[in-house]
């Protein structure tokens, strides 16, 4: 070995050892004393052990600051590489807290620009473990240097490959966009907070001072909608990771992966007798029936804590990957605006990545008033209509007990001119254009003509019983009536059957509708 040679190796490996302390000792333990873990540590939990490929390792290892000192700078506070999840390729970038706060400048953001345009070119999913305090704000670096080229990347290839960021630490400001621009979000309870505009920032520019918990996880679970998944620290919510990749395939090229089968394609689900009330006036939890179809009784929840009148999750039926959109009794609300937000983010992403939908209906029409009106209820429904039609997927319904107008029957897919493939309902569902039971004739008194009880009122709230849909309304709304303990069976079933569906949408300039939003 030559000695320019052997002085090169060690100059590698020196940075090598370097990168591995990131910001060195003391940050390391102020960043476990918050409870969280460091970048690599991150690294490991997410990924197939020892599988990490790393790229730009040597990349600004100093940072400048505005008074000439140097800072160091280690990978420029970027991790980024691949590795295996699952035994599948995924793209990473982790941002390191200990090396100037995780913030960013030219260096940092041109790595992670790259990558995710790599991972693209690559056909392979993007995965964002983020805690950055942003900007890097006091050196000679030029701050939002890359950011832009970063959003609009972003925005080019969503679709194309599965972008989800990890949120364990501050997001402020322009970085905010980062993690919403994703398919999905899922944040630390302990560490993740995310705001356009943070406290210090807020109360700079309004005087207004929120509480703490303002951006945290569970606000964006619950309030915002924003965060997909909560995890009660960093571990836990690098899991809920891995197990979401094992639902999406590397690219919108591909169809998700097919699990080994762990679970009897057969089985019946005779449970189900008992687990909903015939009495269309009692409740019941949705989550139990979908425990009864899923193999093994498993399932992803998007959004749990999130307009809860309707359940968004992935489950594996036979092996097979799939999202389920449900109704739930069990909470008031119906198809309220941020159910409809909550279904139109699921099923985009389900159509983007080949994934079939599955509708468990069982719902009231949409519920009117004031408060939802004034906040467009009515451009909201509008997108759900547009985004089900335009859905080129499988789509199979089962109607447990009512499908009332809108919300039951175009909303969630129990009208078959609104594109579902394979409708099926239970021997007690029943249709109806309205829900009430009121008396009209007290609630309008002499206001109305004398006939429109019975030629208009009543009627719209006539319910319609499933033996009889085809003689009343039309032929075949509903491809096949069958047993509560067959639905599993005859969801695999028809899964089997629209396996090899492909539908195109009619052409057009631009390859997207005009949705109300």
């Amino acid at each position: 070995m030559g000695k320019r040679l052997e002085q090169a190796i060690e100059r590698y490996h020196d940075i090598q050892e370097q990168n591995l302390l990131g910001g060195g000792i003391h940050h390391i333990e102020r960043q476990h004393n918050r409870g969280k873990l460091t970048a690599r540590e991150r690294i490991d939990v997410l990924i197939d052990p020892g599988t990490f490929n790393e790229l730009g390792s040597c990349v600004g290892t100093t940072g400048v600051r505005m008074d000439g000192r140097e800072a160091l700078a280690p990978c420029d506070g970027a991790v980024v590489g691949t590795a295996l999840v699952h035994g599948r390729t995924v793209m990473i970038y982790a941002s390191d807290f200990t090396v100037l706060g995780g913030s960013t400048a030219a260096q940092h953001l041109l790595k992670f620009a790259k990558t995710l345009q790599m991972a693209a070119r690559w056909g392979i999913p993007m995965v964002n473990l983020l805690d950055s305090s942003g900007g890097r704000l006091g050196h000679t670096d030029v701050v939002p240097a890359g950011v832009d080229w970063y959003f609009r990347s972003q925005s080019l290839y969503s679709g194309v490959m599965p972008q989800i960021t990890v949120l364990m630490g501050p997001c402020i400001a322009g970085g905010a966009y980062l993690p919403t621009l994703c398919d999905f979000l899922l944040m630390s309870r302990i560490s993740a907070n995310m705001w356009l505009g943070g406290p210090r920032q807020t109360q700079a520019a309004t005087s207004e001072v929120f509480d703490k918990n303002v951006g945290g996880a569970d606000y964006h679970m619950q309030l915002s909608g924003s965060a997909d998944t909560v995890g009660d620290d960093d571990e836990a919510t690098i899991k809920q990771c891995r197990e979401l990749l094992q639902y999406l395939p590397q690219n919108f090229r591909e169809k998700p992966p097919r699990w080994e089968r762990s679970d009897d394609p057969l089985r019946e689900t005779a449970a189900l007798n008992d687990l909903v009330p015939d009495d269309f006036e009692e409740t019941y939890d949705m989550h139990a029936v979908i425990e009864q179809l899923a193999d093994n009784g498993e399932y992803l929840e998007i959004k749990d804590e999130y307009a809860k009148s309707l359940i968004t999750c992935f489950c594996r039926l036979d092996g097979q990957a799939v999202g389920i959109v449900a109704n739930n009794p069990k909470f008031p609300g119906g198809m309220n605006i941020n159910a409809c937000d909550k279904y139109y983010r699921f099923l985009q992403a389900l159509d983007a990545y080949n994934i079939p939908l599955i509708n468990l209906v069982d719902t009231p029409p949409v519920v009117p008033g004031e408060a939802e009106e004034k906040l467009g209820l009515n451009r909201h429904t509008g997108k759900i209509l547009d985004v089900y039609a335009t859905t080129t997927v499988p789509k199979i319904s089962v109607i447990l007990r009512e499908a009332y107008a809108d919300a039951g029957s175009m909303l969630m897919g129990g009208v078959k001119s609104m594109g579902a493939d394979l409708t099926f309902a239970w021997p007690i569902a029943r249709f109806a254009v309205e829900a009430s039971t009121l008396n009209y004739g007290e609630v309008y008194g002499k206001g109305i003509e004398a006939d429109a009880y019975e030629v208009y009122l009543n009627r719209s709230r006539e319910k319609v019983d499933v033996f009889d849909v085809g003689h009343t309304w039309t032929a075949q709304m509903v491809d096949e009536i069958i047993l509560p303990k067959d639905t599993r069976k005859k969801l695999i079933g028809a899964l089997a059957l629209t396996g090899s569906k492909q539908e195109r949408l009619p052409a057009r300039a631009k390859n997207h509708t005009t949705p109300p939003v």
